[in-house]
């Protein structure tokens, strides 16, 4: 049942004020707005236990003058005088099987005992729940935002958002739930710029697919932020090495979400609670020039936060930035749509009281905040003429903020560091990655390339270290029994009957699919002419046993050892090993002329001698 309550004058003093306990009302509807010959309508959801005869008494205040009156009266306290008061019985609420009772507020601007709301402004009103001996239930405190003529000067707001990516999967319900959920947000307010932060591998979730279908189907004035394709803790990473990473991530994440909707600049990043010195600094060097941060991403963090594009010094970085602009903390009684209301009165309040008007960003999903309050507060944001939604984009390149004739700078906070992480793991993993691929044909890599990008995905910051050290390891694991499935001669003695022989090797492969590999044949005393470089050569084995023949030529005589390996073509993986002894037993070439020589020696010296010993004999 809705109620008209006509507001009356009371003439009293400001009321003073109390320790404010909502006891269980909150507002669950709200028009954001209102106009004389309007009303204003609020639903309220009232404590579980009533009694017919507790009543429920409205009171309008006088309006705020300035935002530090605003942020008092939040809490009940420093309320101006009492414009008009009502006071009426639940049992005429009558009030639905959930507690629920809608109250509409006429505003009027004729008769003796009406109350004129005739200029523009923000007005405090509280709204308490009594017992019939006037004991306090509850209270809580809301605001009327009377409009008036549009005026010439509007206060800027620039709006940003990251759709969460929550519980280390981008498949769990809660994840595509809320990536659906936020895009329906943004299609039904295509006309307010929302710059948004998404990790695009939320997108493909089949759950989405209506949402994502509707959002690029739909002319919206929203910009994506470039940004990887999941959540990595950048600096960390380029610090580690891994630039070829972070850049396929990026790459990677830009290409999707240009699929999705139009890109914000290449030089923009939005912070959303990790920014710090050495995150700056490290994206300053791939080409960001333009941030937005939190205050506490500052050293120190500033008392109010600055209204206006400034200057943020890093330690190898020098940044223009926009700081987002806390504005009024959710309170714990509050549903989406009255802390949503009250954030609309704090800017209105801004916008009605301050001169030059300053340039404000709000992040609509900081802290406890989330799709439901952002859908409140985008649908009574257009009702607020004094407001003028612009992009992030082209708030930040607005002119820099002066004080005293000065730039203003601020210095960003130290890197906040933690333990370092092991990456050993994934090394190996992407060592054995890299070394099986170069022994697969293209057309048989899909499992590699699978394998691939799930360990580039593990890089994710949203990953727990035991997952990835599982991942890394089982990726190993899979590559050591994929290349086990090729079988290396057995130990075995080759017997050379000649210097030089045609000597046959066979090799196993028990996959179903060709692999290729280096064979190479160490011996100090033994080369293979069929080798380029006299030690190994490429081989394509087919499934099945294949043989193949090569040249060995011995350099010596006798028996001497051979190793046989079989490595991955780039050399990163060895597949197999064996030993094999050679026996040659024919001179090589260099034995042969050595004993000849020695022969021919030995001859010279018998005749030499033969004739000595005839001449000495009489």
């Amino acid at each position: 049942m809705s109620i008209l309550l006509c507001l009356l004058v009371v003439f009293s003093d400001s009321v003073d004020a109390v320790e404010l306990g909502s006891g269980g009302i909150q507002i669950t509807e709200q028009s954001p707005t209102a106009q004389v010959g309007g009303s204003l309508q609020f639903t309220l959801q009232l404590p579980g236990v009533v009694a017919d005869d507790d009543q429920i008494i409205v009171t309008v205040h006088e309006p705020v003058v300035d935002e530090a009156e605003f942020l008092q009266s939040v809490n009940g306290q420093g309320l101006g005088g009492v414009l008009a008061s009502r006071t009426v019985d639940l049992s005429d609420l009558e009030p639905d099987a959930w507690g629920l009772v809608a109250i509409e507020f006429p505003l009027t601007s004729t008769g003796d005992e009406a109350i004129r709301v005739a200029r523009p402004g923000v007005y405090p009103i509280t709204i308490e729940m009594r017992t019939a001996s006037q004991e306090l239930v509850g209270r809580v405190v809301t605001h009327l935002i009377r409009v008036g003529d549009e005026p010439s000067q509007r206060l800027p707001l620039a709006l940003v958002v990251e759709i969460p990516y929550s519980l280390r999967s981008s498949d769990l319900p809660e994840n595509s739930d809320a990536v659906s959920a936020w895009l329906n947000v943004l299609v039904d307010h295509p006309d307010i710029p929302v710059s948004v932060t998404l990790y695009p591998n939320l997108i493909d979730s089949a759950s989405n697919e209506v949402a994502v279908e509707k959002f690029k189907g739909t002319k919206v004035r929203h910009e994506l932020v470039r940004g990887p394709f999941i959540p990595i803790d950048e600096a960390a990473l380029i610090d580690a090495g891994f630039n070829r990473e972070v850049s396929t991530l990026l790459k990677m994440g830009a290409d999707r979400l240009g699929i999705l909707g139009t890109l914000s600049p290449s030089t923009l990043w939005v912070g959303h609670g990790i920014a710090d010195a050495g995150q700056v600094d490290r994206r300053w060097q791939r080409g960001i020039r333009e941030v937005i941060v939190e205050p506490s991403a500052l050293s120190p963090v500033p008392v109010n936060a600055p209204r206006g594009p400034v200057e943020l010094l890093g330690v190898e970085s020098n940044v223009r930035a926009l700081v987002i602009d806390q504005l009024s903390a959710k309170e714990e009684h509050d549903t989406a749509v009255s802390d949503a209301h009250r954030v609309l009165a704090h800017l209105a309040t801004i916008a009605f009281t301050q001169q030059p008007k300053p340039l404000l960003v709000l992040d609509l999903s900081a802290g406890a905040r989330g799709v439901d309050f952002a859908r409140a507060f985008l649908r009574g944001l257009p009702h607020l003429d004094w407001v003028e939604p612009v992009s992030a984009s082209t708030a930040i390149t607005k002119s820099l903020l002066l004080k005293d004739g000065k730039l203003q700078q601020y210095q960003l906070r130290s890197r906040q560091r933690s333990e370092p992480e092991d990456f050993a793991g994934y090394r190996e993993a992407q060592r054995h990655l890299t070394a099986f691929r170069s022994m697969i044909r293209d057309e048989d890599a899909a499992e590699h390339n699978e394998l691939s990008q799930d360990l580039l995905f593990s890089l994710s910051s949203d990953s727990l270290q035991l997952d990835q050290r599982k991942l890394w390891e089982s990726i190993v694991s899979h590559i050591r029994v994929q290349t086990s499935l090729i079988d290396i001669p057995p130990d075995e003695s080759i017997q050379l009957t000649s210097q030089k022989a045609s000597v046959p090797f066979s090799f196993q492969n028990r996959a179903e699919i060709p692999l290729r590999v280096e064979l190479r044949i160490i011996g100090e005393k033994l080369t293979v002419e069929d080798f380029d470089d006299g030690e190994s050569t490429t081989l394509v084995l087919e499934p099945g046993v294949t043989t193949h023949r090569f040249e060995l030529r011995a350099l010596g005589s006798g028996s001497f050892p051979v190793t046989i390996e079989l490595h991955s073509p780039d050399g990163g993986l060895l597949v197999g090993r064996a030993q094999a002894a050679i026996r040659a037993t024919t001179p090589t070439g260099v034995g042969l002329g050595l004993t000849i020589g020695a022969a021919v020696f030995l001859a010279v010296w018998w005749v030499v001698d033969t004739k000595r010993k005839k001449v000495l004999r009489p």
